[in-house]
């Protein structure tokens, strides 16, 4: 006599065999929820990914930004002065190492219709830059230090060429420009300005440890100037 049937409550009941689909048994369900998974967690990765390229955009064009509005600021501020201020100090040809001839930034022609004095052609080229038409102001500040090495406003071109180099994001031209300035003309005015620049130029192209080097210097050197403030605070956020 067969023994009777246990019957389960809903709790003890026993789970169920696997189930096989057509032509697809139990176990490669089991791997396709497997690959399901996997490609999830790679979905969730780039997702990731671009968010973090996403900030990272965002954070350049706010550099960008923040760079026009720096250059913009300082036009202003010289443009209300009445241009340049003080003297130049200047350079012999064998100081600048070149028989006068200052390397630039930029490859340029000198073209016919460069103004015939060194005033003209400086506000020439500082006009576009007031423009903000950057290209051009560029290219007329480099002919314009090919063109008075020695002159008196060529200290004040080799800082807005840097000055526009770092605002087109062309860094390394920038400290290239700013290096012209701070080496040839030491005790020029616009110094301060150069050397707190150069540290910004060193954080841009990725050397933390020689822009503190010129943020420290800029204070050290000009405690009492408006760029030394200004490397304080950009110093504070680096260390």
């Amino acid at each position: 006599m067969a023994p009777p049937k246990r019957v389960y409550t809903s709790d003890e009941a026993p789970d169920p065999a696997p189930v096989e689909s057509a032509g697809q048994p139990a176990s490669g369900l089991a791997q396709l929820f497997t690959e399901l998974q996997a490609l999830r967690g790679e979905v969730q990765e780039l997702r990731g990914e671009v968010e973090r390229q996403n900030y990272r955009l965002k954070q350049l064009e706010a550099k960008q930004d923040e760079q026009y509005q720096d250059l913009d600021r300082r036009v202003a501020v010289l443009s209300a002065q009445g241009g340049v201020r003080g003297n130049t100090p200047q350079v012999s040809d064998d100081a600048s190492g070149s028989g006068g001839k200052r390397a630039i930034t930029r490859s340029t022609q000198l073209s016919g219709n460069i103004p015939g004095n060194e005033k003209d052609a400086y506000d020439q080229a500082f006009d576009a830059m007031k423009a903000r038409n950057f290209e051009a102001s560029i290219e007329q500040f480099g002919v314009f230090v090919q063109t008075y090495p020695n002159g008196q406003m060529t200290p004040n071109a080799f800082y807005w060429l840097g000055e526009l180099h770092l605002a087109t994001s062309e860094t390394e031209q920038a400290r290239q420009s700013f290096a012209q300035l701070i080496n040839l003309y030491p005790e020029h005015q616009k110094v301060p300005d150069a050397l707190y620049k150069m540290g910004v130029v060193y954080h841009r192209l990725g050397d933390s440890k020689r822009a503190l080097e010129y943020l420290s210097k800029v204070r050290q050197e000009h405690p009492g100037s408006s760029a030394a403030g200004l490397a304080e605070t950009y110093a504070a956020e680096l260390e």
